[in-house]
């Protein structure tokens, strides 16, 4: 009889075992290319909106647009079946709104890496899904200091100057969302810390207990850091922080008082 050449059990197991072993060591490597990409686009469209701001200025008699604190591109959520657009002073509109003409896809406005948007649990109940798909191009919070501004009259330094940077919120009000230690607080976004942290302790009508958001790993959402655009158009990152070792005048734009 033919004799036929086969894999023995102990055969197949063992390359099943080494196939297991080089996936287990290729697997973080991939991960870590996977999120050095998304911080390169990232990186790419931060530094676009800095120019688009800049377009928006040297148009607009060196003053940068009153942005709204909301960050909606429309009406969807209140009728999904008759959608408007929001111009940009309405009170619900998205920053990025103002400044669309200059940076006309609204892609530039996503980070690639995000995994949670802010639900706005005050409306009644998080939204999910929903909340994805509504805030999916609103991924970087505007310096609220810088809105409504001459910024090269009100700013000696833009090298120095946050414009904005990675964020779950749509706009900074310096309400415990920036990244310095407001003064009186012992740590930085205390809004979105739980009270065992220094923190406020997010409860509304629909949650109770303590914070129930991931706002700061969402601010540093690139491997512990936060990509972050400067008023010069330059992007940076910063490691993720206590807020120690943030100026306040890198929002304000001067020493404080």
């Amino acid at each position: 009889m033919k004799k036929q050449n086969a894999f023995t059990l102990i055969e197949l197991l063992v390359v099943i075992a080494i196939i297991a072993l080089l996936l287990a060591i290729l697997m973080p490597a991939l991960r870590a290319v996977k999120d050095q990409a998304r911080k390169t686009v990232c990186n790419v469209h931060i530094g676009g909106l800095g120019l688009a701001l800049r377009m928006y200025v040297d148009d607009h008699d060196g003053k940068t647009h009153d942005s709204p604190n909301n960050g909606l591109w429309d009406n969807a959520h209140e009728n999904p079946s008759v959608v408007r657009k929001y111009g940009p002073n309405e009170s619900m509109a998205y920053w990025g709104i103002a400044y669309f003409p200059y940076a006309e896809n609204k892609k530039i406005y996503a980070c690639p890496a995000v995994e949670r948007v802010d639900d706005w649990p005050e409306w009644g109940a998080p939204w999910g899904r929903l909340a994805q798909q509504y805030f999916a191009y609103c991924s970087y919070g505007l310096n609220g200091y810088i809105t409504d501004k001459k910024i090269d009259l009100e700013f000696k330094r833009h090298s120095e100057v946050i414009a904005f940077q990675d964020h779950i919120e749509q706009k900074l009000d310096d309400n415990g969302d920036m990244f310095h230690i407001r003064p009186g607080d012992r740590i930085n976004l205390p809004q979105w810390r739980p009270s065992s942290q220094g923190g406020s302790g997010f409860v509304d009508s629909t949650w109770s207990g303590d914070q129930w958001h991931d706002t700061v790993q969402e601010c540093f959402r690139h491997r512990g850091v936060s990509m972050t655009c400067w008023l010069d158009g330059h992007v940076s990152e910063i490691a993720e922080t206590t807020g120690e070792d943030i100026p306040r005048r890198w929002y304000i734009g001067k020493s404080d008082e």
